[in-house]
């Protein structure tokens, strides 16, 4: 990698750090970081280079046969040269999501048919994966899978009542978390075209399913509102994304890849997963007065373990 992009870039690199699938050195006052767009470029590709376009701290080295970007072992990459470090974790106080299309569209329908589809796909798997387990998990799992199933349930009943409110396009970090590194929001392989609203929901989910603790979940929702607020609309889509047991579905996926999961760790996080979803509401009107519609199950099950 490095001989290529002495080659490419003429740059003379005489060492490369490797964060996951980037690498990165400095050079000089700047940073440069050698990122992945995959095996062909995308969508997503095209719009984070009109990104760059306006952007004060970073811009797209050309090659020397003026390309954007340089094929690598069946990948293409690009190189960012940025003027502050990328390597280090993403501060939600300061997150801009940038908006791509000015013109809204529907974007409820679409999530719905993904939904349906991941749901049909593990259901259909489901009562293999639980034979698989150990007696001691296997009835522990089922009662997860009940529990999330009928959450899921929950949000195809948000996502109804949202079908005709049209949402703008931003270019999302597909898993937003306390843990993301700030190179990652430059990285077409791990981005997506959706509402912002998806990016501060996984977020907020692995904020919580952390550690459960409902005052950074607070700080969390102020901070949004601060920096980058959330219409009436969009929070709905973010209560109902939140709904959707994404992290249930990655524990179904890495049983199917045959990774070992903590399920009594998932069970726990279960046990108080309906706190947020009770808790989340007020602290939106606390900080912006949006009301949602709080479920009276969510009410009853999550009084019943304070």
């Amino acid at each position: 990698m490095k001989e290529l992009i002495n080659w490419y870039y003429q740059l003379q690199i005489d060492h490369l750090e490797q964060l996951n699938d980037i690498y990165y050195t400095k050079l000089g006052d700047h940073y440069i970081y050698i990122i992945s767009v995959g095996k062909e470029k995308n969508t997503i590709f095209f719009h984070l280079l009109q990104l760059l376009q306006y952007n004060n701290y970073q811009r797209i080295l050309l090659s020397k046969d003026n390309t954007t970007t340089v094929l690598f072992e069946g990948e293409h990459y690009y190189v960012l040269q940025s003027s502050v470090i990328l390597h280090e974790y993403i501060d939600i106080r300061t997150l801009q999501i940038p908006t791509i299309y000015p013109e809204p569209y529907e974007l409820a329908p679409e999530l719905k048919e993904r939904w349906t589809g991941k749901n049909r796909l593990h259901e259909e798997q489901l009562n293999v994966l639980i034979e698989q387990l150990s007696a001691e998990n296997r009835l522990l799992f089922f009662d997860l899978a009940t529990y999330y199933i009928h959450l899921n349930e929950q949000a195809y009943t948000f996502i109804n009542e949202l079908s005709d409110i049209k949402y703008p396009v931003s270019l999302c970090h597909m898993r937003l978390t306390p843990t993301t590194y700030k190179v990652e929001c430059f990285c077409p392989k791990l981005l997506t075209l959706d509402n912002k609203a998806r990016c501060y929901c996984e977020y907020i989910r692995h904020l919580y399913l952390a550690n459960q603790d409902l005052v950074q979940v607070r700080t969390f929702v102020q901070i949004i509102n601060r920096v980058n607020p959330l219409t009436n609309e969009e929070w709905k889509l973010l209560y109902a994304r939140l709904f959707f047991p994404t992290h249930f579905y990655d524990a179904l996926f890495n049983l199917r890849e045959g990774e070992d999961i903590d399920i009594p760790l998932i069970y726990e996080q279960a046990l108080s997963y309906a706190k947020l979803l009770y808790q989340l509401p007020y602290e939106i009107y606390q900080s912006t007065l949006i009301e949602l519609r709080i479920p009276e199950w969510v009410k009853a099950e999550a009084l019943s373990k304070n």
